[in-house]
């Protein structure tokens, strides 16, 4: 079990900050229905599962600004692992 945290920025095209949001409104939308635990952030959204699945799910989250008409996205994963396997419960359990 590993976290992964996905943070997705569409560039362009977007006129209105409205627009860039309805972007990662999308994308969070597609981490919802993977069926992975997650928890969503002021920046980013962290995602705990099988390390392929993690992986897989952050370049599908990664290409949704394009299928939307976006021509440049910078996208942030960032992954964390124990051995042992971790959780996002775990991690926070001394900030909850």
């Amino acid at each position: 079990m590993v976290l992964g945290d996905i943070a997705v920025m569409p560039l362009r095209p977007y006129g209105t900050e409205e627009e860039m949001y309805r972007v990662v409104d999308e994308c969070i939308e597609l981490i919802k229905k993977s069926g992975l635990k997650y928890e969503i952030g002021a920046n980013s959204t962290t995602v705990e599962g099988d390390l392929d699945k993690v992986f897989e799910l952050a370049k599908k989250v990664h290409l949704v600004p394009f299928e939307l008409g976006c021509e440049r996205v910078i996208t942030i994963f960032r992954i964390d692992q124990k051995k042992g396997g971790l959780s996002i419960d775990e991690k926070l359990k001394h900030h909850r």
